[in-house]
């Protein structure tokens, strides 16, 4: 498969439909619109993870963890781009995923379509229940065709799990089936035209397939949206966006550049059209940063949120074998398969009130997560669980198991026959987001109290009588915690709902421009699961995928675009292995004034009473290290802002500069130049242009650190320097951020620790070298 993303140095200033976030709504988006011709940008904060990328054992789940504690503890742990982050610190904690893909990567692939009574619900705008049987229905069809969800195979290897989940069906009463699931269970060519192979029944879906047999969007609609031109950039973090005339402007963060280190200020693009589909933790954290730097968005912003009924326990130590446990690294051969995560599901939804409905399934343990859920069953079992079943014989063989586990692991004993529950039901969706500090939070005093929740309790240690096993609720729900709750599948926040006091966005995901009314914002819309205004009762990627799909074609009709939904080739095959890149950040500062004749040290003399400070925080990216290396100007591309009063009260983007480093061009003789070359825009639109350089030369006394920590500038008005000089100065790097900096250097697309490590000797040694030709070989000689 082909990688799909471009770094966000390639990022132009303006778009005419900017998508923020990757999930089911943003890829959803970006396909159709990119389909009806439309210049589209995608913009996601997490990275682009292929198949053969994702975590197969505990510490690589390490690494991709991320957490958001309460503010009062100033303190989140982990990368920002991780693939899995947990939001704490509220009354209820939110799972969802870091990547390109959205939560689509690391969810359990169920596809079902909910009760059709959830429709029914007046908290659904009039028009869009009217519109269930059209456009909505359209939708499904077309997510169905996109995803292919089909049960697990009656053909397929029988499963321990799914025989477990039909003996406590029998016990429950409910009606036992094989759901649909968004998983490739032949090898073939999907409708994206993308190559998957089929499904190894590992059992590790939810940290990830390794496989490429996961029907995520990063394996159809986000391929499609790429094939038919549209630009995805990764590791870009939008923070808010703000009404700009006719367009927006969008503001980000690069992430993973070093540039906080610097305190530098926010970038920016603008766009004609935005869709925010950030997810519901994401989105409405985005429009709480807006609304509180000034966009008039409804009063209803934060609330309707729902955790649809979350609920997640075990089965643990049953008398039956369930091999529930993900196969990660360890081989298959000769072991029982374990299935996808969820392969099968107790439908207790007829009932009289579609409010007491709910959905049990089974589940699997990943691999990377099998250890340490190993020894926290081990504990809450003994602490709090329930055994179902009695007798000293029956406690002896529980005591054994215990220790089996214990001795051998995971895939022995009390975890072998351990079945994962989960559950979605209906909550009262009267959760609120709020935003604490500058994160989102959820605040739902009393939210694990709800009937429901005590419902489902009884349920599910009744479906584990069934197998003689000890019920082990999820730890976090207890009187000391407050009875909280572990959400996986967050909704609300940005509801849909007629006017302005009832909801943030309109039937068609257009927000609404503020706290009363139907007006809206032009060219801003949400399609995500945020818009929903209630709990689903069921894995809910569907019915956003849906409400998805139908959100951009009434966007198409109203704008008079035609999405192409013509079915598409197998695409090309993968690239070449993408080349060693090296990366910094940099950041220097000095005085520039008007005295564009004077020579360059007087002009930017900070006692000068005329200088206006100027700094700059750019990131200087090799793109190909062996190509940058060979070229007689060694070009490196700079992203990133100038900070200039004088030129704008605003931080001006820099747009595709270059740096050639260390050359012989336009150096005296025997030295070397540093060139920087930094196109400018500002907010309103003018243009600047900077052209700066180092002169590396070898002059009387010790010069070294002078010459490459000054650079003498030059200001332009207009695209480059053949406008009219404006400013002169020049800017210094001191020893504190030239250490920041060195700590910002990392080596891009590296296949492990020895080939980053040689492509940063590789560097040194061309740039360390260069300063020894300058400074002790030309002395010597």
């Amino acid at each position: 498969m082909r990688r799909l993303s471009s770094p966000w140095s390639e990022l132009a200033s303006h778009y005419a439909v900017v998508v923020v976030g990757s999930g089911y709504g943003g890829a959803i988006t970006a396909s159709r619109l990119a389909r009806a011709g439309q210049q589209v940008c995608v913009l996601e904060r997490g990275r682009e993870l292929l198949p053969g990328d994702y975590p197969r054992t505990d510490a690589e789940f390490m690494s991709e963890f991320q957490v958001h504690f309460d503010p009062e503890a100033a303190a989140d742990v982990g990368s920002p781009t991780a693939l899995f982050e947990l939001h704490r610190g509220g009354d209820v904690s939110v799972v969802t995923g870091c990547g390109l893909g959205g939560t689509s990567l690391i969810n359990a692939n169920v596809a079902m379509r909910p009760d059709p009574r959830v429709f029914l619900d007046g908290r659904w705008p009039d028009a869009f229940r009217a519109d269930v049987d059209g456009l909505l229905e359209d939708g499904f069809a077309w997510a169905e065709h996109m995803l292919r969800p089909l049960p697990y195979p009656e053909s397929a290897p029988p499963l321990a799990t799914l025989s477990a989940l039909a003996k406590s069906a029998e016990k429950l009463g409910g009606t036992f089936r094989r759901p649909p699931l968004a998983v490739t269970f032949e090898e073939g060519v999907n409708a994206a035209g993308v190559r998957q192979g089929a499904c190894t029944l590992c059992g590790d879906c939810m940290t990830g397939c390794n496989f490429g047999a996961k029907n995520s969007v990063l394996m159809n609609y986000l391929p499609d949206a790429h094939r038919h031109g549209a630009k995805l950039f990764t590791e870009v973090g939008v923070r808010y966006l703000a009404r700009d005339g006719a367009r927006w402007r969008v503001y980000y963060r690069p992430m993973n550049a070093g540039r906080e280190r610097f305190d530098a200020p926010d970038l920016w693009l603008t766009a004609d059209r935005v869709i925010l589909a950030a997810g519901t933790m994401g989105t409405a954290e985005l429009l709480l940063r807006s609304k509180a730097l000034g966009l008039s968005l409804s009063g209803r912003l934060g609330q309707r949120f729902s955790n649809n009924g979350d609920v997640m326990a075990f089965g643990y130590n049953t008398d039956v074998p369930v091999y529930g446990v993900g196969l990660g690294e360890a081989p298959s051969a000769g072991r029982e398969p374990v299935g996808p995560t969820i392969t099968g599901i107790i439908d207790d939804r007829a009932t009289l009130r579609q409010e007491d409905g709910m959905i049990i399934e089974n589940g699997a343990i990943p691999a990377a997560l099998a250890r340490p859920v190993t020894a926290l069953l081990a504990a809450a079992s003994a602490i709090a669980g329930q055994d179902t079943d009695r007798g000293v014989i029956d406690r002896v063989g529980e005591l054994a198991r215990i220790a089996d586990s214990a001795v051998r692991g995971p895939y022995h004993g009390a975890m072998r026959n351990t079945q994962t529950f989960l559950v979605m039901s209906h909550d009262d969706g009267a959760g609120e987001l709020r935003l604490s500090g500058d994160r989102v939070r959820v605040h739902w005093p009393g939210a694990g109290r709800q009937a429901v929740f005590t419902r489902v309790d009884e349920r599910l240690r009744r479906a584990t009588e069934a197998l003689g096993g000890t019920f082990v609720r999820n730890p976090l729900w207890n009187k000391l915690t407050g009875h909280e709750l572990l959400c996986t599948h967050p909704l609300g926040g940005c509801a849909m709902g007629e006017r302005a006091e009832e909801g943030v966005v309109d039937h068609e995901g257009r927000v609404f421009a503020g706290p009363e009314g139907t007006e809206v914002h032009e060219g801003l819309y949400v399609s995500d699961g945020s818009v929903i205004p209630r709990p689903l009762g069921i894995n809910p990627l569907l019915t956003i995928s849906a409400v998805a799909e139908r959100t951009v074609a009434l966007m198409a009709r109203r704008h008079g675009w035609s999405v192409d939904y013509s079915p598409v080739p197998e695409a090309p095959g993968p690239r070449p292995t993408q080349p060693l890149a090296v990366q910094f950040t940099e950041t220097m500062y000095g005085y520039i004034s008007a005295g564009a004749d004077e020579d360059f040290l007087r002009a930017g003399d900070p006692a000068r009473r005329d200088t206006s400070p100027f700094r700059f925080i750019v990131t200087v990216d090799s793109r190909d290290l062996e190509e940058t290396l060979a070229h007689p100007l060694h070009p490196m591309q700079l992203s990133g802002c100038v900070v200039a009063p004088v030129l704008s009260s605003r931080p001006m983007t820099v747009e595709r500069g270059v740096l050639h480093l260390m050359t012989h061009e336009g150096a005296r003789p025997g030295g070397r130049r540093m060139r920087y070359q930094l196109p400018l825009v500002s907010e309103s639109g003018e243009r600047f242009f900077v052209d700066g350089y180092k002169d590396v030369h070898d002059d009387d006394g010790p010069d070294l650190w002078v010459d490459t920590t000054r650079l003498l500038v030059s200001i332009f008005r207009g695209e480059d320097a053949s406008g009219r000089c404006i400013f002169r100065g020049y800017l210094r790097l001191n020893a504190k951020d030239f250490a920041v900096q060195l700590s910002t250097l990392r080596v891009l697309h590296a296949q492990g620790t020895v080939q980053r490590l040689a492509a940063l000797a590789r560097f040194g040694r061309f740039f360390f070298g260069e300063l020894f030709e300058t400074y002790v070989r030309s002395k010597a000689a």
